[in-house]
């Protein structure tokens, strides 16, 4: 669709369900203005337009859109799990938007959610008060759900770690780093197979731009399609901090983001005490910290399987998806851990 089409699209639906959706209890009129974002991301699936009222500077509701028709996973994911997770919290959860509605337009999903408001927790932001941010993270992650006690918990190593490796390697079959890497994953990883892990509700992408910050220091997250249900504890606590590391010291290259993280979880590391401490909270051994941080951007680079595997992707060559793949931030960060082994 054109940008002008997409807009069409989310005003008509928007003009034609105002009621069924619902809208006057948000604050909005028959008249608003609608702004179309446009993320530039490869591996970005969507379009999104900000809903202002008429007058307002200040939008009230966020619209999603696939950029391709039919590619509607990623929103219905996204609104499944801010659904269930307002469902584990018995109502409004702060912090996260609120799911006004999910609508099937022909090939079209189109996902209504409240605005969150604050200011983007950017990397100069975090950089004029890093304890702030660290703070801010710690107590967001704490407060997401375990979903499932580690005795029910069964086969989480296969769902969270086995199956996500094995969609990256077929990604890139032709790709032999990517297999050494998984089979070595494997193996750091073998002692945790026999360790039971509760799961965790996990959001899978804090930083930014996905997170804000309100006046009373709270965190505000946006952007869900890659949270799940079956998260490992300390997955969100060790992707944030590692993104608190860099943006503290505007580590944007790929060989500065691997110093951050040595900085951040090698020994010494200044990181390693408040998750050491998310574990405890999750009645997870802390002993077992470098073999999940390893799992964290193992799991984390996995996601490229599925974001890089989306109609804008599938007219690159095999050499470009293999390229988007060895170029990304967290496979640099996976295969790192990997090197650096277990202590």
């Amino acid at each position: 669709m054109s940008w002008g089409s997409e807009l069409n699209l989310i005003d008509h639906v928007l003009h034609e369900r105002y009621q069924e959706f619902g809208l006057d209890r948000h604050g909005i009129g028959r008249d608003w203005t609608s702004v179309l974002l446009t993320p530039q991301f490869v591996t970005s699936r969507h379009v999104v337009a900000l809903i202002y009222p008429a007058g307002e500077l200040r939008a009230r509701l966020v619209v999603k859109v696939p950029r391709q028709p039919g590619d509607n996973k990623g929103v219905q994911r996204e609104a499944d799990m801010l659904r269930t997770l307002q469902s584990l919290h018995s109502g409004n959860v702060a912090g996260i938007p609120e799911v006004v509605a999910a609508v099937d337009v022909g090939d079209h999903t189109v996902l209504v959610e409240t605005a969150v408001h604050g200011l983007q927790l950017d990397p100069d932001r975090v950089a004029t008060d890093v304890a702030d941010a660290q703070r801010a993270g710690n107590e967001f992650v704490a407060l997401l759900p375990t979903t499932r006690p580690a005795s029910a918990n069964t086969d989480w190593y296969g769902r969270t770690v086995a199956q996500p490796l094995q969609a990256l390697a077929n990604l890139v079959p032709s790709e032999p780093e990517v297999a050494s890497l998984v089979e070595r994953t494997h193996q750091l990883l073998s002692p945790l197979r026999s360790v039971q892990l509760p799961a965790v509700f996990e959001h899978a992408d804090l930083s930014h731009p996905n997170i804000f910050i309100q006046s009373d220091g709270s965190l505000q997250v946006v952007d869900w399609e890659r949270s799940s249900i079956d998260g490992l504890p300390g997955h969100d606590l060790v992707f944030y901090l590692q993104y608190v590391g860099e943006s503290a010291v505007k580590a944007f290259a790929r060989e500065q983001q691997v110093e951050a993280f040595d900085a951040a979880f090698g020994p010494s590391g200044w990181a390693l005490a408040p998750v050491r401490n998310e574990l405890r909270r999750r009645e997870v051994d802390p002993d077992l910290l470098p073999a999940l941080v390893i799992a964290t951007w193992a799991r984390s680079a996995a996601t490229l399987a599925y974001r890089l595997d989306g109609p804008q992707s599938r007219g690159q060559s095999e050499a470009q998806v293999r390229d988007a793949v060895v170029n990304d931030r967290d496979y640099w960060l996976w295969r790192h851990a990997v090197e650096r082994g277990l202590p």
